[in-house]
C-alpha cells in the first residue's frame, strides 16, 4: 500500500486552492450556473471531492490490471 508523502498532501492542498479560485472565476466573473454564491460553493465542493474520487478510481483500476 502506498504511503502518502508531503508532496501528495501539498498537491491536494494546492488543488483545493485551484478549485476555489476556478469556481469563483467561472461562477462570479463569467456568470456560469447562475452566478450565485450557492452555485459557487457547489462547484467548489464538486471539484475538491472529484480529486480524491479520481485517486480512488486510479488505485482501483491499477489493482484490477495487476
Amino acid at each position: 500500500m502506498k504511503v502518502f508523502t508531503l508532496v501528495d498532501y501539498s498537491a491536494f492542498g494546492l488543488w483545493i486552492l485551484i478549485s476555489l479560485g476556478l469556481s469563483y472565476l467561472l461562477v462570479r466573473k463569467f456568470s456560469l450556473f447562475g452566478g450565485g454564491y450557492k452555485n459557487q460553493r457547489i462547484l467548489a465542493v464538486g471539484l475538491i471531492s472529484g480529486h480524491p474520487l479520481y485517486l480512488i478510481w486510479k488505485k482501483l483500476w491499477l489493482f484490477i490490471l495487476s
